[in-house]
């Protein structure tokens, strides 16, 4: 049976991008291979370390386990590329990296974008709310609570 392919507008910093991908690709796949993203990492490719998370038009979403052909035919994708200049993703991240390091870095990218989405809710420092966003997040170096730590820093 042949695969079908999506074809899905999207605008990522600005910018409108027509992509094609089969329907059974992730939004991952689309983001690193069709925007030429690279702070969307692969890490665990089944949803449980977070290091792939986007905004998908306002949503947080682990972009390896969001297929493609469920993605709006419009769709707004914020990726640390955009975001990391934000307070809120500032904040999260120098408090990371003063914690310690020497990390890989490969959920940093990630790590910004949770802290971006906790302060767009109202939520940023809420130890409820970072624990819900964390329940498909790990720091695959450190476990989760660094990036517990990280994300409840306040302004």
């Amino acid at each position: 049976m042949p695969t079908l392919k999506a074809t899905r507008t999207i605008t990522h910093r600005g910018s409108v991008t027509h992509l094609t991908f089969d329907e059974t690709a992730t939004l991952l796949d689309a983001v690193r291979q069709g925007l030429g993203v690279t702070s969307a990492s692969k890490g665990c490719e089944d949803g449980s370390c977070g290091a792939c998370r986007v905004l998908l038009d306002g949503e947080l979403v682990n972009a390896c386990r969001f297929a493609w052909g469920d993605v709006p035919a419009e769709a707004r994708v914020e990726t640390y590329e955009e975001l990391e200049a934000s307070p809120a993703a500032t904040r999260a991240v120098q408090a990371f990296h003063a914690e310690r390091p020497t990390r890989c870095a490969l959920c940093v990218g990630a790590l910004g974008v949770t802290a971006v989405a906790l302060d767009r809710a109202g939520k940023s420092g809420d130890p409820d709310a970072i624990e819900v966003t964390l329940a498909h997040a790990t720091c695959m170096c450190t476990g989760r609570g660094s990036w517990r730590r990280a994300l409840s820093t306040k302004p």
